[in-house]
């Protein structure tokens, strides 16, 4: 089995050593075990993740742009944050969800992998953590897959990016720009959206948007949950 996903990540230009794969099959397992608990993955087979979580999650090594302190935001039951720290051991990852059940999950599995020196779980949420000097500018990148759309993900993510940083917003096949608004809610906190990154994972269609911070986002921003969520930028 650890030859054919070896060969899968081989298949788009990924390597994976012996100790990776192993610790890749470990998490996988955990995830399987879980789901039937609580939703950490809507995937039910061990070898649907690997092409789903793992080898989408591993897809982001190109793009981090030397990116090493990372927030996942929205990291539920730890993807893609999780993923990146097995196989990138330079990376600092923080996973931030506001339900605690995964988050419990998150750290058990960090303990259980060994990554607890590279991956730190926090239970928060994103519009109140990034409004306090502890993480205000302080990544390098932020991640996220599937939490909201794109200009609420935008207003939250860009206050914890230095400037410079970059936000990288892995979508679906449904994505669409001109509901997402990434582009429009960048320019309210100092960002400067790129052209999305199309790629096919499996015969699956799979977009990766990116969103640059270009200045220091206002001090305003992120405004409460309920005001994004009723009028968004």
């Amino acid at each position: 089995m650890a030859e054919q996903y070896r060969a899968l990540f081989s298949k788009y230009q990924l390597d994976i050593s012996d100790t990776k794969l192993e610790l890749l099959s470990r998490y996988a397992k955990l995830l399987h075990d879980e789901a039937p608990i609580q939703n950490v993955t809507a995937v039910s087979e061990i070898s649907d993740i690997w092409v789903r979580h793992f080898l989408d999650s591993a897809y982001l090594l190109k793009h981090l742009g030397g990116a090493r302190r990372i927030i996942d935001i929205g990291t539920g039951g730890g993807i893609p944050g999780i993923p990146l720290a097995i196989l990138d051991e330079n990376l600092q990852i923080t996973l931030l969800d506001s339900e605690l059940r995964k988050i419990e999950f998150c750290t058990m599995a960090i303990e259980e992998l060994g990554l607890r020196d590279r991956v730190t779980p926090i239970c928060g949420r994103a519009e109140e953590l990034a409004k306090t000097a502890d993480y205000r500018q302080k990544y390098d990148a932020v991640v996220s897959r599937a939490m909201a759309n794109g200009s609420m993900l935008t207003e939250l993510s860009l206050p914890f990016l230095k400037i410079g940083g970059r936000l990288l917003a892995m979508k679906g096949r449904g994505y669409d720009p001109a509901v997402e608004r990434f582009s429009e809610a960048a320019g309210f906190v100092g960002g400067a959206s790129e052209e999305p990154i199309s790629y096919m994972l499996e015969s699956e269609q799979k977009y990766l948007i990116c969103v640059r911070k270009t200045s220091e986002t206002p001090p305003q921003y992120p405004r409460r949950f309920a005001k994004i969520k009723r009028s968004p930028l």
